[in-house]
C-alpha cells in the first residue's frame, strides 16, 4: 500500500537536515583535530576533506545499520522508495549519498578535464574549440546555480531538498503523519518566490558582467597592453605601491586593515572577522567551521 499520503513537509525536512548537521560537523570538527595533531602540513593539504569523510561515514553508518539518522529520529521520519511502499535499496542509498556531497565537485572536475582536452586537441577546428569552451563555460557558470534553484522548488513545492534523491527517486514519509505541519506550507512557499527571485536577478547580473568581460578581452587587449606599457615606465610615487585586490577584505569590502587569514585560506581584516565569529563560528565565504582560535593575524605580508 501506498504511504504517499503521509509524505513528509518542507517543515520535518528541514528540522532533520539542521539536526544531522549538528553532528556531521561536530564529526568533522574532531576529525580535523585529530588530523592537525597528526601533521600541520597534512592538515593544510587535506583538512577540506574533513567534511566530505565526516558527510559520508554520518550517513553510511545509518544506512548499513537500517537506522534512521539522529535527525531523522528527531523528527520522526524514514526513507522510502520512489512508490512510498518499501525502505529503499541500500546500495541507491549510499549512491545518493555519495552523489548529494561528492557531485557537484565530480561534475566540476569532469566539465575542467573535458576544457583542457578540447584546448590540447591539434584536429579540431578553431571555430569548433570556441563553440565547445563557451559551452562549457556556461555549463560551470550555471551548476553552482542548479542547487539554488532546486531548494527553491522544494520551498514551493516540497517533495525532495537534495538533488540526489530527486535523482534516485528516494522519498521521506512521517511516521506519525497526524502531527504533519500544515500552517507552515505558505510561509515556505513565500520564501521559495523571494529565493527564486534573488537567484535570478543574481544570474542575470553576473551574466551581465561575464559578457561584459568577455568583449573587453576580445577588443581591449591591445589597449590594455599599451596602458600597461605606459603605467610601467612612469615613475612611482615615493612610498607608494601597487595592491592587489585579493587583499581586500571580504566582509567591509574595504583594503584589509591587519590582514587575517581563516584556516580556510580567506582573507579579512582582523576587527571584521572576530566580530563576525562572536556571532557565527562560520567562514563568511565557504561556510567552513572555524573558530577564533584559529584565526592568523598575518605580520609582513604583501
Amino acid at each position: 500500500m501506498s504511504l504517499y499520503h503521509a509524505n513528509a513537509g518542507q517543515a520535518e525536512i528541514i528540522r532533520t537536515i539542521q539536526k544531522d548537521q549538528t553532528y556531521i560537523d561536530e564529526i568533522r570538527s574532531q576529525l580535523s583535530d585529530i588530523l592537525l595533531l597528526v601533521s600541520q602540513r597534512n592538515w593544510f593539504k587535506y583538512n577540506h576533506l574533513c567534511k566530505l569523510i565526516a558527510e559520508v561515514l554520518y550517513h553510511q553508518y545509518a544506512i548499513v545499520h537500517n537506522l534512521q539518522t539522529l535527525g531523522e529520529e528527531y523528527t520522526g521520519i524514514i526513507q522510502v522508495d520512489a512508490n512510498y511502499v518499501m525502505l529503499p535499496n541500500k546500495a541507491l542509498q549510499i549512491f545518493a549519498i555519495l552523489l548529494e556531497y561528492g557531485g557537484e565537485h565530480v561534475v566540476d572536475r569532469i566539465l575542467t578535464r573535458m576544457q583542457t582536452e578540447i584546448d590540447r586537441s591539434e584536429e579540431m577546428l578553431p571555430e569548433a574549440k570556441e563553440r565547445f569552451v563557451r559551452l562549457l563555460d556556461g555549463l560551470k557558470f550555471i551548476v553552482p546555480y542548479v542547487r539554488g534553484f532546486h531548494t527553491s522548488a522544494f520551498y514551493i513545492c516540497g517533495g525532495r531538498y537534495h538533488i540526489s534523491k530527486r535523482l534516485t527517486g528516494i522519498n521521506y514519509i512521517l511516521i506519525r503523519n497526524w502531527l504533519k505541519e500544515n500552517h507552515s506550507i505558505y510561509g515556505f512557499r513565500i520564501l521559495g518566490v523571494v529565493t527564486l527571485l534573488q537567484l535570478l536577478l543574481s544570474l542575470i547580473v553576473k551574466w551581465i558582467e561575464k559578457s561584459k568581460k568577455a568583449r573587453v578581452g576580445n577588443n581591449g587587449t591591445m589597449t590594455e597592453t599599451s596602458t600597461a606599457q605606459r603605467t610601467s615606465s612612469q615613475p612611482m610615487a615615493p612610498g607608494s605601491s601597487t595592491v592587489s585586490n585579493s587583499n581586500n577584505c571580504a566582509l567591509c569590502m574595504e583594503l584589509a586593515v591587519d590582514l587575517s587569514a581563516t584556516q580556510c585560506g580567506h582573507l579579512f581584516c582582523w576587527v571584521c572577522i572576530l566580530n563576525w565569529l562572536d556571532e557565527r563560528q562560520i567562514c563568511p565565504i565557504c561556510r567552513e567551521s572555524i573558530k577564533k582560535s584559529r584565526v592568523i593575524r598575518l605580520q609582513n605580508f604583501s
